[in-house]
């Protein structure tokens, strides 16, 4: 099948892909509202006892170690902030509709979201480091790989041989993903935001975190925030996202970061030591 020809069916197929409920758009728009209350958030959440179960859920998890039980939405709301439950709302949104119903799925969906959740983690500790937005930072790196659960629940027969493809050469999915199909799982994450309606500081890390260098100037720090997360995580060795190659720090995210190697090693400690939470977020989302 020639590449144009993939593209093409590829695009069609992102036509018909589920749109995200709208609930969770409507979250995310009160979040960045001033005006908004937590009680105002709390009543549109409410409304829909998935996510609020979930959102509960997680709150109680280890991941954020309460020492009290958080046991209403608008006290969970109050305690992790608008920005932590749009994330935790978004992902839940993600994670439901994009479930691989598939024992055959050429991707681990356990594995998978570990390694996502371990760079929303990863984000979060170098945002500290950079001084940048947490909130934002950790919400793309969580989604930053979307693109990829689109090629296999869609096209998992031919994802599959991308993944076998790339695990026999030792060589990254994103090389493998340009040779066999001409475009890439960032790409297909950009046309997937896009079709979502997100918001630019989400929708071109997600595109240009493996090609940070080609990304605007106002999207440069967190693009390079998503990439350096990335690569934490495949060093740390948390999750597995259908390659085990760790990408070198492009230049452009270096310069931008400032990043020595004795951070990088700090970090990777520091993400190390959060395993047991990573996977208890795991636990409460899936």
């Amino acid at each position: 099948m020639v590449q144009e020809k993939i593209r093409q069916l590829i695009t069609n197929k992102i036509k018909t892909l589920p749109t995200l409920p709208n609930i969770i758009q409507k979250v995310v728009a009160l979040a960045q509202d001033e005006k908004t209350s937590a009680r105002d958030l709390c009543k549109l959440i409410s409304y829909d006892q998935a996510i609020s179960f979930k959102l509960l859920k997680i709150a109680n998890s280890a991941y954020y170690g309460f020492l009290r039980e958080v046991s209403t939405i608008q006290h969970a709301i109050v305690i992790l902030g608008f920005d932590e439950v749009k994330r935790i709302s978004l992902g839940i949104a993600v994670v439901d509709l994009m479930k691989m119903t598939d024992d055959e799925s050429p991707l681990n969906w356990e594995e998978f979201w570990k390694h996502s959740v371990g760079c929303s983690l990863a984000a979060s500790i170098i945002c500290k480091k950079v001084s940048s937005n947490a909130e934002i930072a950790s919400t793309a790196s969580l989604l930053h790989d979307i693109g990829k659960l689109v090629l296999n629940n869609f096209y998992t027969s031919e994802y599959r041989k991308v993944l076998e493809k790339t695990e026999v050469e030792e060589t990254s999915v994103v090389e493998v993903e340009k040779k066999m199909l001409g475009f890439t799982h960032a790409d297909v994450g950009m046309w997937l935001s896009n079709k979502w309606k997100l918001p630019p500081s989400l929708t071109f890390p997600i595109a240009y975190h493996h090609q940070v260098g080609e990304v605007d100037q106002e999207y440069l720090l967190l693009t390079s925030i998503i990439h350096l997360a990335d690569m934490l995580c495949k060093k740390a060795g948390i999750g597995h996202s259908g390659d085990t190659t760790i990408p070198h720090l492009q230049e452009s995210a270096n310069k931008c970061l400032c990043i020595k190697e004795e951070d990088i090693e700090r970090m990777i400690g520091e993400i190390q030591k959060e395993e047991e939470k990573t996977q208890a977020f795991i636990n409460s989302i899936l």
